[in-house]
Parts: structure tokens; C-alpha cells; sequence
């Protein structure tokens, strides 16, 4: 039974404008999923109308075997826990250990002390419980954001943008964070880099679900990614000069991991190392590439 089951969505805002149309996805317990898309393809949208902040819609959602309506929101957005794209909408309180526990104790959720240091430590900010929430980076109010959420111990954890405003470090951290987080998420983000480390599925919005699959798949329609204004990750792109220089690529990874992996498995099947060597020429003509053999490295080392 799916954790999550949106089927057949529809959503227009006050002034007529359709917002999402016919959107159908489901999640399982432990799924870690991407809505990607560009700005105004119905992300977030989306997301708040899972979490019951936008209605009326048409369609059926469905959350932990609940249907949602206006009966029934409060009682699915116990089961649920979103994360704002900017952490200042949801940080109000004068300490972060305060802030956490708001949620918790709203709720009547008991050990609202322990669920506080247990949502520390899991975002990793144990360190920060004392600090006020608006002197910190934006770094760590996503984390304070993500672990307030943590601490009422939602079945499913929604991100809108997580990674949206973040220096590199910052982002660097947290998608490792998410990445090693156990639990299930539908993550909206038209970051495709980010959304490939910390998930395996994702589906392309834009008002409608353009297409769905793996990310790999994603990142090989090529078609998709340019009429849905997105960047495919900058590694994926390597691979692709790669393929058009003569290497076996096959098909493109679409995070760190995958590329060594199948640099290693290109220099097994090659028998060398892989070198690529850019002559530039005089007069403004083009740079080429070869791979040189045994016999061109020996000549390079004397």
C-alpha cells in the first residue's frame, strides 16, 4: 500500500490560472522522490496541497491510507512534515531548542525534550540548541527548519527548494544530510545536481508531469530537459564530451559516485588509464582531443 498516492490532481488559483493538471504520483514507505521543474511549473504548489494548505482541488490524495479533505487535514498533516523554501517562514521563536519543541508541543506529542535533542542531533546541530535562530547562516536555519519537522516524527518529510540560497559548503552538507537521512521525502527542487545524490526517482512538472523515471533516465532525455528549462548536472554533461570524443560512456551518470564508477569500469575495459590531452591552435581553430597510446605516453615520459 502506498504511503502516498496523488491521483489525477488538478489545482487553479483564484484568478483561473491552472496551476497543476491530471498530476498522479505514489510514494512508498522509505521512496525518496524529486518533483523537478522550473520556476512556476507548481512545485510548491503541489506540495502544499499534499500538506492540505490549498484547496479546493480537484482529483485525490490520499496519505498513510487517509483521504484528504477539509475534515481531514488536520489529521493528515500529523503524518506529514514540510519544509518551506525560505527557513524564515517557519523560525520565529528566541531559541532554536524552542523553536524545535514548538511543533511537538502544539501537537501534545510526549518526551518533547528528548524528540528536541533527537531532531538536533539527526540535523546535526546538537551544538546550536541555545543559539537565537535569526543570528545563524541560512544554512543552518534550514536545518533548524528541517529538524522542527523532524522532531514531530512525520511519516513523510516534504522539501521545497532545500537547497535554494545556499553557499557551496552549506549545500554541500546538507544533501549529504538528506542523502543519509532514513526516511521517505518528496523533494520539489530545480536543482537536478542536488536531486541526484539524495534520490534514485524523479518526475519533471511543468502544470502537468511531463515525464517520470529514474534520474539517469531523466538525464539522457535530452528533449525534456531543454523544453522544461533545466540544467542537467555538470558531471552528466562531462560524460556527454566524453561520448562525443570516442569513450564508451553509455549511459550518463548523474552523480559522483556513478561517474567513478564508470570511470573505472572505462579504464578496466580500455586496459590504460584515460587521458584526454586539449591542443589549442594558433589562428583561433578549434581544440581537438585524442587518447594516446602506450607508445605516446612512453614517448611523453622521455
Amino acid at each position: 500500500m502506498s504511503i502516498l498516492r496523488v491521483s489525477n490532481v488538478g489545482y487553479s488559483y483564484e484568478d483561473g490560472t491552472v496551476a497543476l493538471s491530471g498530476v498522479s504520483l505514489s510514494l512508498e514507505e522509505g521512496d525518496k522522490v524529486a518533483i523537478v521543474g522550473p520556476n512556476g511549473a507548481g512545485k510548491s504548489t503541489l506540495l502544499h496541497l499534499i500538506s492540505g494548505f490549498r484547496a479546493p482541488f480537484t482529483g485525490e490524495v490520499d496519505v498513510c491510507g487517509r483521504t484528504l479533505d477539509r475534515h481531514t487535514a488536520d489529521l493528515v498533516r500529523k503524518d506529514l512534515g514540510i519544509v518551506f523554501q525560505d527557513p524564515d517562514d517557519q523560525l520565529f521563536m528566541p531559541t532554536v531548542e524552542e523553536d524545535v519543541a514548538f511543533g511537538p508541543r502544539n501537537l501534545g506529542l510526549d518526551d518533547v525534550e528528548g524528540r528536541v535533542s533527537r531532531a538536533l542531533e539527526s540535523a546535526g546541530i546538537g551544538q546550536l540548541a541555545k543559539r537565537r535562530p535569526h543570528r545563524l547562516s541560512y544554512g543552518m536555519k534550514k536545518r533548524v527548519a528541517i529538524a522542527g519537522i523532524l522532531a514531530m516524527d512525520p511519516k513523510i518529510l516534504l522539501l521545497d527548494e532545500p537547497t535554494s540560497g545556499l553557499d557551496p559548503r552549506s549545500r554541500t552538507d546538507l544533501i549529504r544530510l538528506l542523502k543519509d537521512m532514513d526516511r521517505t521525502m518528496l523533494i520539489a527542487t530545480h536543482d537536478l545536481e542536488a536531486a541526484a545524490e539524495i534520490v534514485d526517482r524523479a518526475m519533471v512538472l511543468k502544470t502537468e508531469v511531463v515525464m517520470e523515471g529514474t534520474m539517469r533516465e531523466l538525464v539522457m532525455a535530452t528533449d525534456v530537459i531543454e523544453r522544461s528549462g533545466l540544467e542537467i548536472p555538470p558531471v552528466s554533461k562531462l560524460f556527454k564530451v566524453l561520448g562525443a570524443l570516442g569513450y564508451p560512456v553509455g549511459a550518463l551518470p548523474v552523480s559522483m559516485d556513478q561517474a567513478v564508477a564508470q570511470i573505472t569500469t572505462m579504464m578496466d575495459s580500455e586496459g590504460r588509464a584515460l587521458h584526454t590531452h586539449i591542443h589549442g591552435h594558433e589562428g583561433g581553430s578549434k581544440p581537438h582531443a585524442h587518447r594516446p597510446g602506450r607508445e605516446g605516453r612512453d614517448s611523453e615520459k622521455g
